[in-house]
């Protein structure tokens, strides 16, 4: 004897779901700092202990301060354009645009910094390598800022994607919008600190 049953999926409360999608969020923001921390402590105490001038060697080229600030630029822009769709709900359709448009921005300027780094040396045999503590931290900097880019503009064309959709769950729909905003006030944050850590050559 057989019987049939049907499953119906368990559906839980705007509330439920957004506090539940709020910590996965916050707890990626936890993961990444944590990992950012750690690579600015690296910077810094490389920086400060350059065993036998390692740090840059003797010829090794630096990238300008101001292209870690235009790097990180996208990431600080994007998190005052979310806030403002957060605060003014009638500018939310546009400032979610702009905040693709500039995270696509910033990360094409990161990628182009990614390919031309001017510290990279060749061997005996013509085989390339990163010239110096400092390159080699430069990298890792400039991957953590990649990948906040690339996090973010999911993020970002998720929000616009559903500022097309007719039928949204207000509720969920505002809590979904402050956990972007949790998210894309971090990513200004870390933008901010990498811009600043990798100010000091």
């Amino acid at each position: 004897m057989t019987t049939n049953s049907t499953k119906l999926p368990h559906v839980y409360s705007p509330e439920v779901q957004g506090r539940r999608e709020r910590l996965g969020v916050r707890l990626l923001i936890v993961a990444n700092g944590s990992f950012l921390a750690a690579m600015m402590f690296t910077w810094f105490y490389l920086r400060n202990l350059n065993t036998n001038n390692a740090w840059l060697p003797k010829g090794v080229h630096t990238f300008s301060v101001a292209s870690g600030w235009s790097a990180g630029a996208g990431l600080i822009l994007a998190g005052v354009l979310h806030g403002i769709g957060i605060q003014n709900i009638s500018l939310r359709r546009l400032t979610s645009k702009l905040v693709l448009v500039v995270l696509v921005i910033g990360a094409y300027l990161e990628w182009h910094q990614m390919a031309h780094m001017p510290f990279i040396a060749q061997d005996a045999d013509s085989r390339p390598f990163y010239n110096g503590a400092y390159a080699s931290s430069w990298v890792i900097m400039a991957g953590t800022r990649m990948f906040a880019y690339l996090i973010s503009i999911f993020v970002a064309l998720g929000l616009v994607i559903r500022g097309y959709r007719v039928t949204l769950n207000p509720i969920l729909e505002e809590w979904r919008q402050r956990t972007a905003g949790s998210w894309f006030t971090w990513v200004a944050i870390a933008g901010f600190l990498s811009a600043v850590t990798i100010s000091f050559r």
